[in-house]
């Protein structure tokens, strides 16, 4: 169960000790405009010629969990939507989003199996084109059961990984915004393994098609991987540091505001990952069997599909909806969620609290996340 825990919390890496894991009159052409794309969007993905695999185990996956209760619940689907707040996470562009207050939002996840999940995030306005966007995310997993070869307790281990990210996004045209971001990747996998610390950059653009249809790309984690150093922990000479690059995300999005209360977004992504798998093979020497283990390099895509909803049924109450597709064409995991926020009636910070409910990918548990919304 631990084994299986610690790669679902998608903190998995190769390392002996852990292997952790609009108008009315405009409905129609907008609709045909939303289907043409749609499916252009499905047979772009549909012509990549790949090997397939389950999208689990790769350096920081907790930070492509997605971010907040309100984009988690719309099935992560937020490349191009700034109206349900400034979110530089899902796009760098998106920190150009004028505002007339600094966005503050304060999240928490709550997990099984002794993980904790975190978010801060911070939006500010650089007059009169700019804007700035700062985030953390940290990820533990805790009451970690260590052992010897002999199978005897020998300590109680934890993880932690931390992403610092800073967005910067520029308003070209008020049609037309540009974004970069800068990211910091600290983890610590074990007291006699030294700290991973590693830099990371995000793209993005967004452009206006409409008055109501918007389009952006992203792409993320270039540069961005853990490298972890097991030769003080192990003493030997067949230790040694490995170093395991974030898969690179290109991601397409589009938002449609059906009014000023319906919102609609949807979402593609395509994602290339490397890495290594232990190839054994038995050998016959002088009549005795032998076992060689090599690490073979190899290369594969993945691809997903997200839709969002989200609607004001009240000045008060939004609620939201999302389904996400992992790995089109292979598994095809379905993975809804929804939620809602609740706007508190004070004018001083006009607080929201937001709740989200997701099913975790391979489906192990469901997450419950929450967030205050502060506007100062």
């Amino acid at each position: 169960i631990e084994l299986r825990l610690i790669r679902n919390h998608k903190v998995k890496h190769s390392i002996k000790f852990s292997r952790f894991p609009t108008a009315n009159c405009e409905l129609p052409n907008v609709l045909n405009r939303i289907k043409y794309i749609s499916t252009a969007m499905i047979l772009i993905l549909a012509t990549v010629s790949t090997a397939y695999a389950q999208s689990g185990g790769y350096s920081g996956e907790f930070s492509r969990m997605g971010f907040s209760p309100r984009g988690m619940a719309m099935g992560n689907a937020m490349t191009a939507v700034h109206h349900e707040g400034v979110y530089g996470y899902y796009n760098p562009a998106l920190a150009a989003a004028p505002s007339e207050t600094v966005q503050v939002d304060l999240s928490t996840a709550a997990l099984q199996f002794d993980r904790r999940l975190h978010m801060v995030s911070s939006h500010f306005q650089l007059p009169p084109m700019a804007g700035l966007s700062v985030s953390l995310l940290n990820a533990r997993v805790n009451d970690i059961d260590g052992r010897n070869q002999s199978g005897y307790h020998t300590e109680t281990l934890s993880t932690a990984e931390y992403q610092l990210i800073g967005n910067f996004g520029l308003r070209f045209s008020e049609r037309f915004w540009g974004g970069i971001g800068l990211k910091y990747n600290l983890a610590n996998y074990h007291p006699e393994v030294p700290k991973s610390q590693t830099i990371g950059i995000d793209i993005g653009i967004r452009a206006l098609i409409s008055t109501r249809l918007t389009f952006a790309i992203a792409i993320k984690d270039l540069l961005s991987k853990s490298n972890f150093d097991t030769s003080d922990l192990y003493s030997t000479e067949t230790a040694r540091g490995r170093s395991q690059a974030y898969p690179l995300r290109y991601l397409f999005g589009f938002a449609w505001e059906h009014s000023d209360r319906w919102l609609v977004s949807l979402d593609a992504e395509l994602r290339s990952q490397n890495g290594q798998r232990l190839l054994t093979n038995v050998e016959v020497i002088n009549g005795f069997e032998q076992v060689r283990t090599s690490r073979v390099e190899f290369s594969e895509q993945t691809r997903f599909l997200r839709l969002g909803s989200s609607y004001d049924l009240h000045e008060r109450f939004t609620i939201r909806g999302g389904l996400q597709l992992n790995d089109i064409g292979a598994e095809n995991l379905l993975l809804p969620g929804g939620g809602f926020s609740l706007h508190l009636p004070f004018d001083r910070f006009s607080p929201s609290i937001d709740y989200a409910l997701i099913q975790e990918p391979n489906k192990i548990s469901i997450m419950h996340v929450f967030a205050l919304r502060l506007n100062m």
